[in-house]
């Protein structure tokens, strides 16, 4: 592990999705990418209740809401970031177990599209019936256990 942990380890891990790597390799990857992920997302649960300005209460500039959607960029940039990196490693394992590593663009795509369902639905509900963000939302659990299931839990596959 310490090997993974040098500058060339995290190169090989999170910026490329050429090569292979172990069960126990992706689980440590992903667990530091979930790591990251978490902190930053705890911060904006304590935060975001600050992201409202009322300009009668607070006048027109508010610095705490500044502050708080200033995070919210940085939030933005690490999360996209977070989800290269994982597409890079999970890559690595698809291709370990003899998968088309195009697969695991799959859990990214599906946020995307749930995500931008649950705030296009309220706002056109003649467009997109209410029932599809809740279907995005399962095929992404889906796909999530899959991930998790194909690249964390089985053996790597045998190479004939």
């Amino acid at each position: 592990m310490a090997a993974i942990l040098s500058s060339d380890g995290f190169r090989f891990l999170f910026r490329t999705d050429k090569g292979t790597v172990s069960r126990d390799v992706w689980w440590f990857g992903t667990t530091l990418i979930s790591t990251v992920v978490l902190f930053f997302q705890i911060v904006w649960l304590l935060v975001s209740p600050h992201a409202t300005s009322d300009l009668s209460q607070r006048g027109l500039f508010d610095a705490a809401a500044l502050g708080v959607y200033s995070f919210l960029i940085v939030y933005a940039f690490v999360a996209f970031l977070s989800g290269v990196c994982w597409y890079n490693l999970s890559a690595k394992r698809f291709r370990d177990r003899g998968l088309a590593p195009s697969f695991a663009g799959l859990p990214m795509v599906l946020a995307l599209l749930a995500g931008a369902a649950h705030w296009l639905a309220p706002r056109m509900p003649e467009m997109v019936p209410p029932f599809v963000p809740y279907t995005l939302d399962i095929a992404l659990v889906l796909v999530i256990l899959w991930c998790v299931f194909e690249l964390g839990l089985r053996p790597a596959a045998k190479v004939s």
